[in-house]
């Protein structure tokens, strides 16, 4: 027999057996008032970003399902490896530009699930940094 089992049918005495029995709920006042926003971090979620050259400001639009630390792995070593892989590696790589830090370098644009609306933004951004002349993505490198 449990002592829940024991308890329920009166078959304990808890005075004798040393056992104590407590109660606490997490439904408090203050869970109820308080709103716990989950902070995430920018660069581990998957969205459009802005990679800006550190040199010239020019800016490349993009995105991407994977991590923005993978991905920024991935501008850097094409950079590093002269790969035309890369818009922004190219351009670095032809100007003779650095590669910034990510914090200094890449930004997050727009959050937004994998959908047609997200390639949507990301044609926007691209757009706007056309119309700025200061893109260097392909101008017909449109997501479709």
């Amino acid at each position: 027999m449990s002592i829940l089992e024991a308890w329920s049918s009166g078959g304990v005495d808890l005075q004798r057996t040393n056992i104590k029995i407590a109660f606490r709920t997490n439904n408090t006042i203050y869970n109820q008032l308080t709103h716990k926003t989950h902070k995430t971090d920018e660069y581990t979620q998957s969205w459009v970003y802005e990679l800006t050259c550190p040199d010239c400001n020019k800016a490349y639009v993009g995105q991407t399902e994977r991590s923005f630390l993978v991905r920024y792995s991935e501008h850097k070593q094409a950079f590093r490896n002269n790969s035309h892989a890369s818009k922004v590696a190219q351009h670095l790589v032809e100007q003779a530009h650095s590669f910034g830090t990510i914090h200094n370098t890449m930004q997050v644009l727009h959050y937004q699930k994998k959908s047609a609306h997200l390639n949507r933004v990301e044609r926007y951004y691209i757009h706007v940094e056309f119309t700025a002349s200061n893109h260097l993505n392909n101008r017909t490198s449109f997501p479709m």
